[in-house]
């Protein structure tokens, strides 16, 4: 497995090309609006944090409510989505133990970012408690793309709750921790090149997988036996898609929360404003 910089332009084998400064022992939180995102968009760095010492802990923030093609499976779909849930992450390495399910109904997600003393689904406290106790690191979360609503909510509470797990504030809820990187991963269809940005590139950061890590992937996604009709009929085609001459590629956006204003560039043309 090679971890890649694509505004470097490198390839190395070690894994602080995605996590600066790692350490051996560090706790990676996974978030994951619904239970296949996870396996969808971040598998092989799931696989990779372990293969590094670390541990992935997978948050799945929806119930799968609304996952069901069939309606007699309505009142079923949650309890068989959650056992189909284990099984896939299991075939990824991570115990049951490591698998937090959060209940939010499908769709539902966005309602729970903010934070409130009354509201039972809002899920600012409960994430900063879980982060300062779980003494998480790293965070990996589906990017704000326009691909579903739930992941752009989970996103929103990647860059904007998670963070304050590190402030030295709301000291009942744990003694603070700081994050030290972030990543956003794709699901479906984020990151297209043709979008723009330097080179035609939107995704900064990479991992190329061999054989080995990709059939982790897929027989991790014939878990969610449930979600048949509506992902596993073209899931072999569109993993497929990328695969490139040297192995398969997983994209990832490296965000930077919090950075410095750099002034220097302020001062140069200063230098150069006429006063009037």
């Amino acid at each position: 497995m090679e971890f890649i910089d694509f505004s470097a332009e490198t390839r190395s084998p070690r894994i602080e090309a995605l996590f600066p400064g790692w350490v051996r022992g560090e706790k990676v939180a996974f978030y994951s609006p619904h239970d296949d995102d996870v396996a969808l968009g971040a598998g092989y760095l799931v696989q990779a944090v372990i293969d590094n010492g670390g541990i992935p802990v997978v948050l799945i923030f929806c119930s799968g409510d609304a996952g069901y093609s069939a309606r007699e499976a309505k009142t079923t779909i949650v309890a068989t989505r959650k056992k189909e849930a284990v099984r896939a992450y299991r075939e990824l390495g991570v115990g049951k133990n490591n698998i937090i399910f959060l209940n939010i109904p499908d769709f539902a997600l966005m309602a729970s970012v903010g934070r409130s003393s009354s509201g039972k689904t809002c899920l600012f406290n409960k994430l900063v408690a879980f982060l300062r106790k779980k003494k998480i690191s790293r965070i990996v979360s589906s990017s704000g793309h326009f691909e579903h609503w739930d992941h752009t909510a989970a996103f929103y509470l990647a860059a904007y709750t998670s963070p304050q797990a590190g402030d030295p504030i709301l000291a009942d809820l744990g003694k603070p921790f700081p994050i030290q990187s972030y990543l956003a991963y794709s699901v479906w269809a984020d990151f297209e090149p043709s979008l723009g940005g330097k080179r035609g590139i939107r995704a900064d950061k990479g991992i190329l997988a061999g054989e080995r890590h990709e059939a982790a992937v897929r027989k991790a996604l014939t878990s969610f036996v449930s979600q048949g009709k509506i992902m596993l009929q073209t899931m072999a085609i569109e993993r497929d898609e990328r695969r490139s001459a040297s192995g398969f590629l997983e994209l990832y956006q490296d965000i930077k929360l919090r950075s410095p204003i750099d002034y220097k560039p302020y001062f140069a043309r200063l230098k150069k404003c006429k006063k009037g």
